[in-house]
C-alpha cells in the first residue's frame, strides 16, 4: 500500500486502536511511511500490558485487513 499506487492507502481508512484492560482507549490515525508501512503516535501513561489492533479498510468494497499485537510498559 502506498499513497496513489496499486493498493492506493489514502482510499483507505488506517488506523490503529489501543486496548488496555481489555477497553479501547485511543484511536490513532495512521499516516503512510513508505511502502506497506504506517505510522502513529500513542502515548501511554500507566505500566501494564496494552493491545494493539491495527486495521484498514476500504469503504468502497468493504474489504478488511487487521492484526494485532501485545506490548507491555515497565
Amino acid at each position: 500500500m502506498t499513497p496513489g499506487g496499486l493498493w492506493d492507502s489514502t482510499k483507505y481508512e488506517i488506523e490503529a486502536l489501543v486496548k488496555y484492560n481489555g477497553s479501547i482507549i485511543d484511536s490513532i490515525p495512521l499516516a503512510s511511511a513508505g511502502p506497506s508501512m504506517f505510522q502513529g503516535e500513542a502515548v501511554v501513561s500507566k505500566k501494564g500490558t496494552y493491545e494493539i489492533i491495527v486495521y484498514a479498510f476500504d469503504p468502497k468494497t468493504g474489504n478488511t485487513g487487521v492484526d494485532k499485537a501485545v506490548v507491555t510498559v515497565d
